[in-house]
């Protein structure tokens, strides 16, 4: 294929690229720029694959331009029209050869392409990619080369992973039906090949790439089973169970992993994986291979030994046999007590006690083991699976389960008091792990445990084995033991009473200075959770359990320990559970912890300006910027000019520095500093004018930061009125820049609501009509149901705040807005939405039908009022059930994206007290507001309603 790259501009796209490697700052920076403002003109993609395929290009040069491709694609795939995107010339090119191309690429080069390949398909396959499917099926059928099938079912598998991650959707059906029927003969001809292949004797050269193609086989047979079972694969459900079960029997040195796991461990998972699959969704289907899969894997588990390589195939082997466990079949193998001891005595307890891998992990990477061990861990760790086998055998016999496991434990107490004290710290050790794995019935992420098995008294092994730990001294001593201490009260932090927890409060804290990483770390987790702990009141309101003024002690003299660890990096460096509980301390405190707060921000800012030279875990930058909000949020109030003066000095250096991860954070707060500032420093006034410039609102992640900013200027608009007026153009066009791209579109609308809310209309008055016209071309290209929300809740805001813009819409095009109350805003309405957007909605209806042509329009006042008894909960059921509110206090735990892009992270503490009030403000009750705005409307429902019967209880409400 021949492309209009020519040798020249080759030549100098290499070297561009070379340098960015290079090592030397200046070069790097200046590459990068060049490369960036080329990558925006039509063509560049095409010369840059070209280079990739070119075997006369230095192998550095095109090592550089697949990691260059990869981010080129995540960048400019999803942003479409002006200012930026990729030509469709180019995207047309780009998907006709990415894949021949990756198949012939070295291996570095094709891991890198092949994530590109995978983001071009999250979106465009298969609607606007037609020629995928039966190109990878072409190569699979045809080609005798093992690179060329492995690399096109690695591909496959790749395309279809997105099917695991999608809400089922009539959409998502039609695209898994069109794969299958594409794709299902293809793919059992390569499984059984492969298979007869593998299990007829491979010499040992051969077997690495056979598996390697089959683990990437049975990946994809996952991900084409995942939504329904598809007739062709139930028809086929003998060959491949056969060949799954061979599999799992099979042994060969040359596949087996060393030291970790290798690719027979992973095929053997992923195996797993599709038992579970099909136990947990196709019961009916699966049930004649029922037996024989448990059997199978029954002996794969108890023929496994204790080397960490196993760990995750042990994990996915347990995770069936708890699924199955869990499910009633017609005769379950769980039902036989001699199954059940056979299964504790041979698969649970050898599993138990604490390997010396595990206290190696504890002493020489305490991060790891933090990781696997805490709530949070997605790692499949043996412990773990075992405790949900636990759990999911006391479901079939509670009380037998129980009887064994307490058996177990009271053999494992007795021969503690008789071991030395090493061999004794694992034995309680693994009693602790015993009693959460027995205890624990029900729990979730964010609220802990919520039911446990009655049959086990929690409260006596707290009182007889964790207290009395937590209380010895010295800290050193038994650190595992005590960790594991530490983890009970954190798991159990529901079921231990208040004035328990209270007295053993100054114990927890002061582990925070225990030598060990693990242990501290533990002592900041369960403090971090127990402040998170609600109760329900008799009123039914959910109300924290414990106050911050008896807790405000023990509590405040953890932040400058925790915050000398940091900056010394002791343990774990950059330690992101600290962070966060210095973050949750204050923001559990608020008011109790102003002064400690004010004081600990000189503190906090040094460690922001070291951090700043290599800010490289951005789990770590997020607490610590939610850290200095949480203070700020309170402090700023009272003495706005300590805090400015302590944060605007290291805030101008990250600025001026560009340090591109501390962007999106400092932006917010500064936001918050402003609004909260009673007279403006000229730091604000300096800082307009860059914050306009196109180069920061590329970076996807500073644009929601950068709109929380302008909007604390709007609010400001007295002080900056001449600013404001004179950029208002430039401020439109970074609107319509976030609008193009599918990735920032919504927050486009946040920037438009700010700017109806807080700023008066004469400001951007001239520039409305243009505005909605933007806005209505986007909603007709936008396939999201979100963006069709944000647009009916932002027109309704605009309206509500100004009701002339009404007639702006019918000059736009005549009966425009007939057009859009009939077909986009009914939806919307009965979609979730929070109470403030259910306000302005409401608000701006009653306004728009103050509108004769648009009350004479019978469907139109129809439709829009069976969406209004949705908003006012008018609905027979009671009470519509708004499921759009905000949880105001909890966050979405580390969505922090560790690509090279920073990804956005909104922090929870960036808005005055009496913000929450949104986008209403000025109606306090909806109720009352709706009766008075739409009486005029009564005359018209009532006759409305005697024909719609449906239309009734808005009616009634009205009279």
């Amino acid at each position: 294929w021949n492309m209009a790259a020519n040798p020249a501009q080759m030549a100098q796209l290499a070297q561009l690229l070379t340098q960015t490697v290079a090592g030397n700052m200046e070069a790097m920076r200046g590459a990068e720029q060049q490369l960036r403002a080329a990558e925006v003109q039509p063509g560049f993609g095409l010369v840059l694959l070209e280079l990739l395929r070119s075997g006369s290009v230095d192998a550095s040069a095109r090592q550089a331009g697949a990691i260059y491709f990869k981010n080129y694609i995540k960048r400019q795939w999803c942003v479409e029209g002006a200012g930026g995107g990729i030509s469709s010339s180019d995207r047309q090119a780009i998907k006709q050869h990415i894949l021949s191309l990756m198949l012939q690429a070295p291996k570095q080069v094709q891991v890198q392409l092949s994530a590109g390949l995978e983001e071009i398909s999250i979106t465009d396959y298969p609607a606007e990619w037609q020629s995928l499917l039966p190109e990878m099926v072409q190569h699979l059928k045809t080609s005798q080369d093992m690179a060329v099938l492995k690399g096109t079912m690695q591909t496959a598998h790749t395309v279809f992973l997105k099917f695991r991650a999608q809400a089922r959707s009539e959409d998502l059906l039609r695209e898994v039906k069109y794969t299958v029927t594409g794709f299902q003969e293809t793919h059992l001809a390569v499984f059984t090949a492969t298979c007869t292949r593998v299990l007829g004797g491979l010499p040992a050269d051969q077997l690495v790439a056979h598996f390697e193609l089959l683990l990437a086989t049975i990946g994809a047979f996952f991900s084409l089973n995942v939504i329904d079972l598809p007739e062709f694969f139930e028809d086929h459900r003998e060959e491949y169970f056969r060949g799954f079960l061979e599999l799992l029997k099979f042994q060969h040195e040359a596949v087996a992993g060393q030291g970790q796991q290798g690719l027979l461990e992973q095929v053997k998972g992923a195996i797993c994986e599709c038992f579970v699959l099909y136990a947990e969704k196709y019961q009916e289907e699966f049930m004649p291979f029922l037996l024989r899969c448990v059997q199978e894997v029954w002996t794969l588990l108890v023929g496994l030994d204790q080397q960490e390589k196993n760990d995750q195939l042990v994990a996915k082997g347990i995770q069936f046999l708890s699924s199955t466990a869990a499910t009633q079949w017609p005769q379950s193998p769980f039902e036989d007590p001699n199954v059940l001891s056979g299964i504790c005595e041979k698969v649970v307890f050898p599993n138990v006690l604490l390997r010396d891998s595990d206290v190696e992990l504890f002493e020489d990477n305490p991060l790891e083991y933090v990781r696997r061990d805490m709530e949070a861990a997605d790692q499949e760790t043996r412990r773990r699976s075992f405790m949900d086998l636990v759990k999911a055998m006391g479901r079939v016999n509670e009380a037998k389960v129980t009887e064994i496991l307490i058996g177990y434990v009271k053999a494992l107490m007795e021969k503690a008091s008789q071991a030395a004290a090493g061999q004794a710290e694992r034995f309680k050790d693994a009693c602790i792990f015993l009693c959460i794995a027995m205890a624990v019935r029900e729990q979730t992420q964010r609220e802990g445990v919520t039911a446990t098995n009655q049959n086990v008294n929690v409260l006596d092994f707290f009182s007889s084995l964790v207290v009395p730990e937590l209380t010895s001294e010295p800290l050193s001593q038994r650190p595992v033991l005590r960790a594991s201490c530490l983890k009970f009260v954190t798991v159990f932090r529901n079921q231990l009473p208040r004035e328990q927890i209270s007295q053993l409060l100054p114990a927890i804290c002061k582990h925070i200075t225990a030598e060990s990483a693990v242990v501290h770390t533990y002592a900041a987790i369960c403090i971090e959770k127990l402040l998170r702990v609600k109760d329900k009141t008799p009123q039914g309101q959910v109300a924290p359990r414990y106050d911050p003024v008896s807790m405000k002690g023990p509590l405040l003299q953890m932040v400058q320990p925790i915050l000398q660890i940091i900056a010394a990096s002791k343990g774990i460096p950059m330690n992101e559970y600290l962070m966060r509980t210095v973050a949750r301390i204050f923001a559990f405190l608020k008011q109790q912890g102003a002064e400690t707060g004010l004081a600990m921000l000189g503190p906090l800012s040094a460690i922001l300006i070291a951090m700043a030279a290599n800010p490289s875990n951005p789990v770590f930058n997020h607490n610590l910027f939610e850290a200095v909000a949480s203070i700020v949020k309170v402090c700023v109030p009272t003495q706005p000019d300590t805090v400015e003066n302590t944060l605007l000095p290291p805030f101008g250096q990250i600025l001026e520095r560009n340090v591109v991860d501390f962007l999106p954070y400092t932006f917010q707060i500064m936001g918050l500093l402003l609004d909260a500032s009673p007279s403006v420093k000229p730091l604000y006034t300096q800082l307009f004018a860059r914050l306009l410039t196109p180069e920061l609102w590329r970076a996807q992640a500073n644009v929601p930061g950068l709109i929380r900013l302008l909007r604390a200027y709007f609010t400001k608009h007295a002080c900056f009125a001449e600013l404001l007026r004179s950029n208002m153009q430039a401020i439109l066009e970074r609107f319509q820049f976030v609008l193009m791209n599918r990735k920032t579109e919504v927050a486009a609308l946040d920037l438009l609501n700010a700017m109806y809310q807080y700023l008066p209309i004469e400001f951007y008055q001239q520039f409305l009509k243009t505005l909605i016209t933007v806005l209505l071309t986007r909603l007709q290209s936008s396939k999201s149901p979100k963006f069709k929300r944000d647009f009916v809740v932002s027109c309704s805001l605009c309206i509500h705040k100004n009701q002339s813009v009404i007639a702006l819409f019918n000059e736009i095009q005549a009966g425009l807005l007939s057009n859009l109350l009939l077909n986009v805003w009914p939806a919307v309405l009965k979609m979730p939405l929070r109470t403030d957007e259910r306000k302005v909605c409401v608000m701006a209806l009653a306004k728009l039908f103050s509108v004769e042509e648009l009350r004479q329009n019978t469907p139109l006042v129809g439709a829009c009022s069976l969406g209004l008894i949705h908003l006012l909960g008018l609905a027979s059921s009671g009470k519509t059930k708004q499921n759009g509110e905000e949880g105001s206090d909890e966050e979405l735990e580390n969505g922090a994206g560790q690509e090279y892009e920073v990804s956005f992270n909104k922090l929870r503490n960036t808005d005055l007290p009496g913000a929450a009030a949104g986008l209403a403000p000025d109606v306090p009750d909806l109720h009352s507001a709706a009766k008075a705005s739409l009486k005029p409307l009564g005359p018209v429902l009532l006759q409305l309603a005697a024909a719609t019967p449906e239309l009734q209880p808005l009616a009634v409400f009205l009279q």
